[in-house]
């Protein structure tokens, strides 16, 4: 079983059962991963994924959609984001999910970069669970270029950060033609307009 199917298992034994209304957003986060780390052998890698369905189903309880995981997006080679929230009227919103900072944070940033290079209007989070780090990251936010902020999910700036989401409206995002005319000369046309 891979990891992706094995966090979505994880996830849905995790939230059966669990009444996630009347909390804020950080409250759901953290008792869904204290759960977690009580009840499941974990590693790194599998941590993450489930930590990306984590926030998948915080997105979906909050009405942040739709939304793309492991998203590409136009124009933008070799990144897979983590969550992209479209938004014709503002641009895109990119969610980068890390469960925690070291080096990743850089990563993050340089796909934030690439992203705004497309979408001027892009807006970029990276949400970790990092907490002995972040704070460290944001007095050196001027460092970043292209990420908009780092935000703890277990704060009150994650439930901020929501509502925030919650005010935009997602929509699927269009069809790109790389390249548009009117004039089209292909195989089945050509003699028409030059007779050979």
């Amino acid at each position: 079983m891979n990891n992706e199917t094995q966090s979505l298992q994880i996830l849905r034994k995790l939230t059966v059962g669990f009444n996630p209304f009347n909390k804020k957003y950080s409250e759901i986060i953290d008792e869904i991963w204290s759960n977690y780390q009580d009840q499941f052998d974990s590693n790194n890698s599998l941590n993450g994924v489930v930590f990306e369905e984590l926030l998948g189903y915080v997105l979906t309880l909050a009405g942040c959609m739709p939304f793309y995981m492991q998203a590409k997006v136009a124009y933008v080679p070799n990144v897979n984001y983590d969550f992209i929230c479209y938004d014709t009227e503002h641009g895109p919103v990119s969610l980068s999910a890390k469960t925690s900072l070291r080096e990743r944070w850089k990563q993050a940033d340089l796909e934030a970069v690439a992203l705004k290079y497309v979408h001027r209007n892009a807006s970029s989070y990276l949400v970790t669970l990092d907490e002995a780090v972040i704070k460290t990251r944001l007095e050196k936010i001027n460092d970043c270029m292209g990420l908009n902020d780092f935000v703890l999910a277990t704060s009150h700036r994650f439930d901020v950060l929501i509502e925030e989401l919650k005010e935009r409206t997602f929509s699927k995002a269009g069809v790109i033609d790389t390249v548009t005319s009117n004039i089209i000369i292909d195989s089945n046309n050509h003699k028409e307009r030059y007779g050979n």
